[in-house]
């Protein structure tokens, strides 16, 4: 009955909201905000393959090829959750989907579920975040967005041989070129990476929010000085605030530049691109993760044996300009794994450890949101969710602190050390098996930052 009720809800809402005039009637692939220049359907065919790109542009080809945004159809995970998502909504949540993970297969109206239980779309509409997605893309409408935000991919993409992008000097000989201020602008990027609710407009995702009211929005650090930079160049812009410098070409018959941007469009996801065969990419999502944070230990001076000892563990957020974690922070694994023991090895504390079915103990810190739904209850699944009870991430350049206590007991040998280690991962392991079943890998795991110190006995 409560899948029931929730789907009549929404056919209710949005019913209203397409006789209201606002905001379906106004946006043609509602509820995804994606729009064209003429605000009609475009064939799948007026886009052009990823492969036609890389004839001038192979090393920018080879860089997005295995990206999260390459796969941002294929990516098993997303299925799973799209094709339940299909059948808790009946279908009225596939375009608000499909608008971010498949624009050509959105705008060419080619998404249906077939009689197998799966998507279809055309070849061209598989490749995900493709190259003419982006560079078809002449404006936003976030402004006439329900919350004057970009949101739920609320760009408007005009397919041609006209490619927009961030050069006013470009002089290609395929294809022609136009300057976009928009493909500079952390505004670009902000479509898709703020995800909101279509009928309660919360927050669901809200990266793009996240980094605007930062000091990184402060200091003019955007989207692609971080996310399409080597890696040793997007950490060291997110530990500086000072914008980046990368020469090269963007084609190997183009001028030198003394900016080109890459196209890895790495953040923290790991786990699928590894399971993708996508290594390269996973590897650079590794190294973004483990410039991210810090961790300070504040110990006590001393410790008496068959007292209460007291920790406080600060975990500093140094490298990424939005918060950690981000996206669906509802089921991101940000944690603290502590350890204390005393110089025999006896184990007088532990938090944070994995049990057998590889999923965490109770009382683990994490850093998340807690995501419910009408009536208040736990929920992960996007189209239920209406608040956060709370949310624990820690903002760009921001710290925060939690505290630990244990026994000493009267046979400590000191001095007690103490370990602790931040780690992550995409998703709990319960997840994980919920949504890929049997197909479902141990969930891979990585250390963001750790410390250790000692505490005196007295």
């Amino acid at each position: 009955m409560r899948k029931v009720g929730y789907v009549l809800t929404v056919l209710v809402a949005v019913a209203a909201a397409a006789r209201a005039g606002d905001p379906a009637e106004s946006h043609p692939f509602f509820p995804s905000l994606l729009n064209t220049a003429t605000g009609k359907p475009v064939k799948s065919t007026a886009f052009y393959p990823p492969s036609k790109c890389k004839g001038c542009h192979a090393e920018i080809f080879d860089q997005w090829k295995g990206s999260m945004h390459s796969n941002a159809y294929r990516d098993p995970v997303f299925q799973a959750l799209w094709k339940l998502a299909n059948k808790e909504t009946n279908g009225l949540t596939d375009k608000l989907c499909a608008g971010c993970h498949t624009a050509v297969g959105t705008v060419s109206e080619e998404v249906r579920m077939g009689d197998d239980g799966e998507f279809h779309v055309s070849e061209i509409a598989e490749e995900g975040v493709q190259c003419h997605v982006c560079h078809s893309v002449v404006g936003t409408r976030m402004l006439e967005t329900p919350t004057t935000m970009p949101q739920n991919a609320s760009i408007v993409v005009d397919p041609s041989l006209v490619m927009r992008g961030p050069y006013d000097d470009a002089k290609p000989m395929w294809h022609k070129a136009a300057y976009s201020e928009l493909h500079t602008k952390a505004e670009f990027c902000g479509n898709c990476h703020n995800v909101f609710h279509p009928l309660n407009n919360f927050h669901i995702e809200n990266t793009y929010n996240e980094w605007k009211f930062s000091v990184y929005a402060q200091k003019g650090i955007v989207c692609q000085d971080c996310h399409m930079m080597p890696v040793e160049k997007a950490i060291e812009v997110a530990r500086t605030l000072q914008k980046p410098k990368n020469p090269g070409k963007a084609s190997p018959m183009g001028p030198d530049r003394d900016n080109v941007f890459t196209h890895e469009f790495v953040g923290g996801n790991f786990t699928v691109t590894a399971l993708l065969g996508a290594d390269k990419h996973a590897e650079i999502a590794k190294k973004r993760l483990k410039s991210a944070a810090g961790l300070e230990l504040l110990l006590p001076g001393e410790a008496d044996e068959g007292d209460i000892a007291r920790f406080t563990v600060r975990v500093h957020n140094v490298g990424a300009g939005h918060n950690l974690p981000t996206s669906l922070t509802e089921v991101r694994q940000m944690w603290l794994d502590v350890k204390v023991t005393d110089a025999s090895g006896q184990a007088l504390y532990r938090s944070g450890a994995l049990d057998e079915d590889y999923n965490l103990q109770e009382g683990t810190v994490l850093f998340r949101a807690e995501s419910v739904d009408a009536q208040g209850r736990h929920t992960i699944k996007p189209w239920e969710i209406v608040r956060f009870a709370y949310n624990t991430t820690i903002p760009p350049k921001g710290y925060a602190d939690r505290e630990f206590a244990f026994l000493v007991p009267d046979d400590a040998k000191g001095p007690v050390r103490v370990e602790v280690k931040l780690r992550y991962r995409s998703y709990p392991q319960a997840v994980a098996n919920l949504l890929l079943g049997d197909e479902a890998p141990v969930l891979p795991i990585v250390d963001m930052a750790q410390a250790e110190g000692t505490i005196p006995l007295d």
